[in-house]
């Protein structure tokens, strides 16, 4: 029988080694997550970040040690104006902490770690010891950080999460965050066991506690446990335990993922087949991967002769679930062909976090994934994705989302007469997911698509040309990818973005669907028409500053149960430049906006009056002006633009 001091000294190993695995993918943004974020909330100062004016605020981490975990040199490199450590300045940290626990949830110190990864942090907290005056100031000082952060390149994410509705699994969050309301309860528990990483305050009793247990037992277990005094009950933190997951809860689970698709479809592709994977168990009860984790870490002596051993530096969740998953579709005959199509989707989801230039970290990932039995077939080319052409990323795109769709209808079969048609979702959360996919798939009379593409952060060129010719009385205007000429032009068909008859359309296509940003080099080729690069230029300027990628993610519940408004506008004016007369009534605009689901529509006007009584409509029914901040006008520079000016504001 292992002691208890053994399994913690295993946990703490484990988790030093996942701390570890996120310094080798980027040193600075694991001091960022790991020792400055513990750091501000540890303290309340005027001259930090997330400060609150209030004396009553609560913070701070039990246990945590910061003069032993923030050097001097780290410190002063992100605060190098502060008085908080002077040797002039009384302690900056509390004498009461409140935070019982700060966590990281998901890809963090993983292989599934990515550039563009977001981190999400589960913050235990009491509410009846902070009170609602108390939990508001965190809340406002969590705010202050997480824009602080964002600032500084970080997108992180802070969740207060009761210690005693965590205990019950009765989380009050609504879909509009990350953990998906309804829609995912014991799941959601199931991935915060499985994949967090302590980064200060008090260690999870999970890990002490055998799985398997029922619910009761568990309780027999724990009481026993802190009533002998085996451990130290002011070191560890109870969050409950899961011995279950229903089937009920698959349905919403698989509709919210079917909206992270919309942003991130990797993960999503995988996490929707583990969904599957749980679902098609023949139990009623489903297997917990967590289990499967604390076993390897914590109760090795569990482990069967047919469980393989791996050491503790070795243990990566993104890997063992990865692994699970692929056995699944090569074990079930209905769908071995999607097997190669899995290695795939992880394989490129690694090849999205290392980046194009990377070759080097690159092989240590195959090598690794050889290792685990996961390597696609056609790695070597999966390598080379970032320069792949647009045409084949799409068709891998459609691909993604067709297996979304399909993977949906297949379990909503299974869940159709699942005990009379129950699910654990609410219909709240129904109508607020439902809109979400509406609003990216839905068509509608003068809307800019989005792309059902492999994921929008890949989707950025570093050369965009643009082409335009004539054919009868219609321009055309063309986007490739890559920088051409005329003649280049000929031999790379293939790297055709999109051919429209409407520029401005075209560029802002390419804004909304991500293909640009400010590292972007824009080309144009010789042609016959009045269009100037400078022009396409400013335009693709003021839509990249106008209308910031829209995260699907983050759409807050609020905004999709309220009725459709305009959020954001731009207008776009006389943008061909034609010679405007005082005395006649044309004008050529352009109106781009974007509602509050994330849709974008264009609409051209040709007169003057017309496009005044628009700007009135969206003064009067959205409250979209210039002296609001959320109307944008672009006029190309031109000899009528002082005259222009003048038209538009009489």
């Amino acid at each position: 029988m292992i002691s208890f001091n053994s399994r913690i000294k295993a946990y703490q190993e484990y988790n030093k080694g996942r701390q570890a695995k996120a310094v080798s993918f980027n040193p600075d943004d694991a001091d960022f997550l790991f020792k400055i974020v513990p750091y501000l909330f540890h303290c309340n100062y005027p001259d930090l970040p997330g400060f609150v004016d209030d004396k009553k605020c609560p913070f701070g981490i039990h246990l945590f040690k910061p003069d032993e975990d923030i050097d001097y040199q780290l410190f002063n490199r992100y605060f190098p104006d502060s008085t908080a450590r002077s040797l002039k300045t009384p302690t900056p940290y509390g004498s009461s902490p409140c935070i019982h626990s700060l966590k990281t949830i998901g890809s963090i110190g993983t292989i599934g770690q990515t550039k563009k990864s977001d981190c999400d942090y589960w913050i235990s907290i009491s509410r009846d010891e902070l009170g609602d005056a108390g939990f508001d100031m965190l809340q406002e000082k969590c705010t202050g950080i997480e824009e602080w952060a964002a600032k500084q390149g970080h997108e992180i994410y802070f969740f207060l999460m009761d210690i005693e509705q965590t205990r019950e699994n009765s989380f009050e969050s609504a879909a509009e965050d990350e953990s998906a309301g309804s829609a995912l309860k014991l799941l959601l528990k199931d991935e915060l066991f499985r994949t967090h990483i302590l980064v200060a305050g008090k260690m999870l009793l999970w890990w002490l506690i055998p799985p398997g247990l029922s619910s009761a037992a568990y309780s027999e277990f724990t009481n026993r446990l802190i009533s002998t005094d085996k451990i130290n009950r002011e070191d560890f933190i109870d969050l409950g335990y899961l011995s279950k997951i229903p089937q009920e809860e698959i349905f919403g689970a698989c509709l919210w993922q079917l909206n992270k698709a919309l942003d991130s479809p990797f993960k999503s592709v995988i996490k929707f087949a583990y969904l599957e994977l749980l679902l098609r168990q023949k139990s009623d009860d489903l297997p917990l991967l967590s289990n499967k984790i604390k076993r390897l870490v914590t109760f090795s002596d569990q482990l069967t002769k047919d469980d393989p051993r791996i050491e503790l530096a070795e243990i990566d969740p993104y890997l063992i679930l990865a692994r699970d998953i692929v056995a699944f579709y090569r074990q079930d005959k209905t769908l071995h062909k999607e097997e190669n199509f899995m290695r795939q989707c992880l394989f490129l989801k690694t090849v999205e976090a290392i980046g194009p230039r990377e070759a080097e970290g690159m092989n240590e990932i195959t090598k690794l994934m050889k290792q685990w039995d996961l390597l696609p077939d056609d790695h070597e080319e999966l390598i080379k994705f970032h320069s792949w052409s647009f045409k084949k990323q799409s068709r891998t795109g459609a691909k993604i989302h067709e297996y979304l769709i399909e993977t949906y209808k297949r379990l909503r079969n299974i869940l159709k007469n699942f005990q009379q048609g129950k699910v654990a979702i609410t219909e709240r959360d129904i109508s607020i997911l439902g809109r979400k996919l509406y609003t990216f798939y839905d068509r509608k009379k003068n809307k800019i698509e989005y792309i059902r593409s492999i994921s929008r952060d890949m989707m950025v060129r570093r050369h965009l040309t643009f082409h335009a010719t004539i054919s009868g009385e219609r321009n055309f205007y063309y986007v490739f990818q890559g920088k051409h000429n005329i003649n280049s032009l000929k031999t790379n068909k293939d790297m055709l973005i999109k051919k429209e008859t409407d520029l401005i359309k075209l560029v802002a296509w390419l804004r909304i669907n991500n293909f640009y940003n400010q590292e972007t080099t824009f080309h144009l080729t010789k042609n016959n028409l009045s269009v100037v690069l400078t022009d396409i230029q400013g335009l693709a300027a003021i839509l990249y500053t106008t209308f910031p990628k829209f995260n699907f993610a983050h759409i807050s519940a609020e905004e999709l149960l309220e009725q459709e408004k305009i959020n954001k506008a731009l207008i776009v004016v006389n943008f061909s430049k034609k010679a405007v007369n005082k005395n006649s009534p044309e004008l050529e605009s352009v109106v781009i906006k974007v509602n509050n689901y994330g849709e974008y529509f264009i609409q051209h006007y040709s007169t003057l009056v017309q496009l005044k009584n628009m700007m009135r409509v969206l003064l009067t029914q959205h409250l979209v002006s210039r002296w609001n901040n959320n109307l944008e006008i672009f006029i190309p520079s031109q000899p009528d633009q002082y005259h222009i000016k003048q038209m538009l504001e009489k």
